[in-house]
């Protein structure tokens, strides 16, 4: 990177740095694209704050690197909530050490009496204000910092609230369509991984911005819907080949109209309730689809929602199928398997019940899905006795091997009760990674 022209140096990052936007000499077309493949991350972040707004309009107006755009990420989710300062202070994280008030406060008036009453209440009041104001010599943030840390969140607060944020999401991705040719990835996100890009992005964006909260209060839910991301096909075409959906409650789509010939690739992965509806929508209009990721936050209730879906959902080219967390009637898993085996090339499926239990659900897979090449299975569990069990790594290697190339039916191996919450036991560690790609 040090041995770029300067002219480059400060551009070719130019997603990270987005208001130093600006014509660049190149030294030569060749030069950039070639430097560009090593240097330049092709996708843009979108946040509901009007500084997102700003560097998402620089980027695609710029003639060079809106030409390179793939991803879009977006990031609808609001800013907690706070009433005043004094809430402000009580969210903001321990870890910055800036005092709170009611910590220090004297003792209640009730507590004193006799003749020096006054003088007792005047000493307890002296004695915490100094405690007070010697707590901030060891706080991150000065008194002042503090203050503009509280006008800055509640000026983003007021403007969240005031703002249509799907009305802004559509509006600002039919520009990102218009403008940027390689667009073909959407990402729809409320989590960001610590030190991840995303995390970092979001930091830089909502500077001063109290953006998590250390108490238990709700953060509040995006004002997003279904109609607001895939409908931007009535303005013409709708080239999205990856669509992610991670930790975002999603209102029903309401127009089932357009058809996503182009989508290949669909990873839901929520820890939101009631997503089947969402989910059946997208996959209902998505005849293409290549790669299926489902995780569900729930195992309650999920045998007649995911029964419907799996009876009539059929994805004549699904090669890649990853299922997290779900309660599976047995007949309608293996009659989906079963109906896409011509295809299906890579199965996982990670802390998946399957009623009647895993042993007859191999039973009737048992050389019925000839054409697969990986088999990932993770954290099962089944029937001991008259408890639910997890089931030892053993039993899980030997069930893959089973599905790959037939054989004896794998023999159940549990672990022991009393190793089941020791999570450094082997049989209790993460065996497989269902990673997003980079920028997907």
């Amino acid at each position: 990177m040090n041995k770029l022209p300067a002219e480059l140096k400060d551009m070719v990052c130019s997603f990270l740095t987005p208001y130093q936007l600006r014509p660049v000499r190149l030294v030569s077309k060749a030069f950039y694209q070639a430097a560009a493949l090593h240097y330049k991350v092709p996708r843009i972040f979108l946040f509901n704050h009007p500084n997102s707004l700003k560097e998402l309009d620089n980027i695609t107006s710029h003639p060079v690197y809106r030409d390179d755009i793939t991803t879009i990420i977006i990031d609808p989710t609001s800013i907690p909530k706070m009433k005043d300062q004094h809430d402000c202070v009580r969210n903001i994280p321990a870890v910055w050490r800036v005092p709170r008030w009611e910590d220090f406060a004297p003792p209640p008036q009730e507590i004193f009496n006799g003749v020096d009453r006054v003088l007792q209440l005047f000493y307890a009041a002296l004695g915490a204000t100094y405690m007070y104001d010697k707590a901030w010599d060891d706080a991150i943030l000065s008194e002042s910092q503090v203050e503009t840390t509280w006008q800055t969140h509640n000026e983003v607060q007021s403007y969240q609230e005031s703002t249509n944020v799907s009305a802004v999401i559509c509006s600002k991705l039919q520009l990102a369509f218009n403008c940027c040719p390689k667009l073909r990835h959407i990402v729809l996100t409320s989590d960001h991984p610590k030190y991840s890009a995303g995390s970092n992005k979001k930091q830089s964006i909502f500077e001063n911005v109290i953006l998590g909260t250390d108490s238990e209060q709700p953060k509040p839910q995006p004002r997003i819907g279904l109609d607001d991301i895939l409908p931007v096909a009535h303005a013409g075409s709708w080239p999205v080949e990856t669509l992610t959906i991670y930790n975002i409650e999603l209102r029903k789509w309401t127009s089932q109209t357009v058809i996503l010939w182009d989508l290949l690739h669909l990873r839901a992965l929520n820890d939101i309730g009631h997503f089947h509806t969402a989910l059946f929508d997208i996959m209902n209009v998505a005849p293409n689809l290549k790669t299926l990721w489902v995780r569900t936050n729930s195992l309650d209730d999920d045998i007649p929602s995911w029964g419907g879906i799996l009876r009539n959902i059929h994805l004549a080219h699904l090669e890649e199928l990853f299922f997290e967390y779900i309660y599976f009637d047995k007949d309608n898993l293996v009659g989906f398997l079963v109906r896409h085996a011509s295809s299906l090339r890579s199965l996982a499926m990670r802390e998946v019940v399957i009623s009647g239990g895993w042993p007859g659900l191999l039973r009737s897979l048992g050389h019925q899905l000839p054409n697969l090449n990986k088999v990932s299975l993770d954290f099962l569990t089944g029937q001991q006795a008259n408890y639910v069990a997890w089931y030892k790594d053993s039993f899980m290697i030997d069930a893959e091997s089973f599905l790959l190339h037939g054989g004896h039916l794998p023999v159940e191996q549990f672990i022991r009760k009393r190793y089941e919450n020791d999570f450094h036991n082997p049989d209790r560690l993460v065996r497989i990674q269902m990673d997003i790609p980079p920028g997907l």
